[in-house]
């Protein structure tokens, strides 16, 4: 029994937190196009998750259907952040500041839509990556099926997330673009073009990720704030802001720390004991603790 607890919370605290990290990837992604902070891009994991369910499970459409047209509004969602938030404020001389409150006041605007639309009851998400009863047996130990599927796409993402950032063309813009704009423009690299791709790539990756955890947290609006949202930021502040792959290592570590919490802890203590971590993080190693990177000023 022990044994199995064991296995069971390590394999699902991995799976759940690659996920967070997925979200803190969104969030690493616009800090090294524009470096702000944007909260509405946390809305896109709840978005997402709401839109699979309205597609898939209320009108009856084809899976694949389904989940290209979800992921194809929250690209558009991510453009539109740019052009009518980002842009404007930047045009009228705003800052960070006016930013960050803006990002917030739509993020709760969306929370008080998707409450006033669908009402603020959980709502089982469809058994799309295995049913609930499905298992898995490693010897004697029966692990839920839906934490290897889920992990496998978080495993075929980050890869399709490394070949694009290092091994293309695009990635070397974006990547380009991120470290010096200026010095990106005069090499020939289109930035407004660069700055666009980063936001839409930014809220469909933040998207995937609401998707992948709606069969743990529900289609619900946890998935829009709260916890899910704070520990997605954690995941980014513990790769630096800057390193992807730091990004999922931290969040992989806060699914497990929450995970174990709950088992030899209480369930009940494991969101707080996830933002004692991050308050930890920030005070102790700002620069973050799965940071193998330096960035120049």
């Amino acid at each position: 029994m022990v044994l199995s607890n064991l296995l069971q919370n390590i394999i699902g605290g991995v799976s759940v937190g690659a996920t967070y990290g997925l979200i803190g990837l969104g969030v690493v992604f616009l800090w090294q196009s524009i470096e702000r902070i944007n909260f509405a891009n946390i809305s896109s994991a709840m978005i997402a998750a709401y839109l699979f369910y309205t597609f898939y499970a209320q009108l009856h459409l084809p899976f694949f259907i389904s989940l290209v047209a979800s992921i194809a509004i929250i690209a558009v969602y991510g453009l539109l952040l740019r052009y009518l938030l980002f842009e404007p404020i930047n045009h009228h001389g705003g800052g960070e500041l006016e930013f960050v409150v803006a990002t917030v006041m739509l993020s709760t605007f969306w929370l008080s839509a998707i409450k006033a639309f669908y009402g603020g009851v959980p709502r089982p998400f469809p058994p799309v990556f295995g049913e609930a009863t499905s298992f898995v047996r490693i010897g004697s130990v029966s692990i839920p099926f839906v934490y290897f599927s889920v992990f496998f796409v978080v495993l075929v993402l980050i890869c399709a997330l490394y070949l694009l950032l290092w091994k293309t063309m695009i990635g070397k813009m974006l990547r380009a673009t991120a470290q010096n704009k200026e010095t990106a423009s005069l090499m020939g690299i289109n930035v407004n073009m660069t700055t666009s791709l980063a936001f839409m790539l930014a809220t469909t990756i933040v998207g995937i990720g609401g998707i992948l955890l709606a069969p743990t947290y529900f289609v619900s609006l946890d998935l829009g704030a709260g916890p899910i949202g704070v520990k997605g930021f954690a995941s980014a502040i513990m790769g630096g802001m800057i390193n992807p792959f730091g990004t999922i290592v931290g969040g992989i570590t806060i699914g497990l720390v929450e995970n174990f919490s709950a088992l030899f802890i209480s369930s009940v203590y494991k969101d707080v004991i996830s933002f004692v971590i991050l308050v930890v993080v920030i005070i102790w190693k700002p620069r973050g603790i799965f940071n193998w990177t330096t960035k120049e000023d």
